[in-house]
């Protein structure tokens, strides 16, 4: 069994350019450099700013945080350790069982050290680095390497290729959006020279991703949900990870109603999984809930979170030691002073 060469699902996301960084998931990472020289630390002494901006993110947390964790202890393939603890020198630690480079995550040589060089966008005046210096690094295609794959090819305990289905699309659904040239750091930098990567965790930014907008329309309620600030669906990423609106009379709270948004698979005959249905919010675009509405007009609240794993509320033996979810947005309406869908 065999699924499409990388060659082909890259060219879906704008061309070859930057995969060539990659292994595609499906090989370690060979920076050409000395174990002591890979490390976050070795970098920190010149690029403090930076180094700050790193030890806070989720790229920095990739592969020790609780969520990933769980969900490789449930299934430990070397697939996975590419992405979130992506150096050959990683990959040798998790054999043994952990330490503390493989806790690096992805850390600065992951990104930017190939065959013992230096590489980013510009070359610096005056760098002592031997550096090379690439227009497409940071760009959507550099991203996909870990952040646009299809479903995996497991045979045993190894992954040998991909399906034809995808299975994270983050890089193509910005590529067909209206923000597809605008690229992924002018984000997730969070400034120039920036290296915060914030996302799905970052509160200020998940605020901005999404607008709610709400009305009556006889006796429902008619919420509309508007991806307003992300250059990619809403959510994007893991399969888990889903929406939920929900809508309740706080003097009535066992009445609450509630509307997910998310990914639905069936297995596939190429071992994959299709897509069988998928209501999350592409860029610019907006979903339309209804609920129903009694109780006149005591005031019903409104509740927008973004859940990260299959199970919003764990069962016990699989909590986790940080959030499962988020909270967006939040509101309460009267419904007799909402206005009339349709009439605006």
């Amino acid at each position: 069994m065999s699924g499409p060469s990388w060659a082909a699902v890259v060219c879906v996301v704008g061309g070859l350019a930057g995969a060539d960084l990659f292994p595609r998931g499906l090989a370690p990472i060979d920076a050409g450099k000395a174990p002591a020289a890979l490390s976050a630390s070795a970098c920190s002494g010149c690029h403090a700013d930076q180094h700050a901006d790193w030890t806070a993110s989720r790229h920095g947390h990739a592969w020790t945080n609780a969520i990933f964790q769980r969900e490789y202890r449930d299934r430990p393939l070397e697939w996975c350790v590419h992405c979130h603890a992506p150096l050959r020198e990683q990959l040798d630690e998790v054999r043994r069982g952990g330490g503390p480079l493989a806790d690096e995550g992805i850390n600065c040589a992951a990104c930017h050290l190939r065959d013992g060089r230096m590489v980013s966008r510009t070359r610096a005046p005056g760098s002592p680095h031997d550096r090379v210096a690439r227009a497409d690094f940071g760009g959507p295609a550099f991203c996909a390497g870990c952040h646009q794959f299809n479903f995996p090819i497991i045979e045993g305990s190894t992954v040998t290729g991909y399906t034809a289905h995808p299975m994270q699309e983050t890089v193509r659904q910005h590529d067909a959006g209206p923000l597809a040239a605008r690229p992924c750091l002018d984000c997730h930098a969070a400034g120039q020279g920036r290296h915060a990567f914030p996302g799905g965790h970052d509160a200020a930014m998940i605020a901005r991703a999404v607008t709610l907008e709400a009305c009556r329309d006889g006796g429902a309620l008619e919420v509309r949900l508007t991806n307003a600030g992300a250059g990619h669906n809403v959510p994007t990423g893991d399969v888990h990870r889903h929406l939920v609106l929900r809508a309740w009379r706080p003097d009535a709270p066992e009445r609450l109603a509630e509307r997910v948004l998310g990914r639905r698979f069936e297995p596939a005959p190429d071992g994959g999984k299709r897509t069988v249905a998928d209501t999350t919010v592409p860029p610019r675009e907006t979903r339309t809930l209804r609920f129903p509405l009694d109780g006149g007009d005591d005031p019903v609240s409104l509740e927008l979170r973004l859940v990260y794993t299959i199970d919003e509320f764990p069962f016990r033996g699989r909590e986790l030691a940080e959030p499962t979810w988020a909270t967006m947005l939040e509101r309460q309406v009267r419904p007799r002073a909402l206005p009339r869908c349709g009439a605006r």
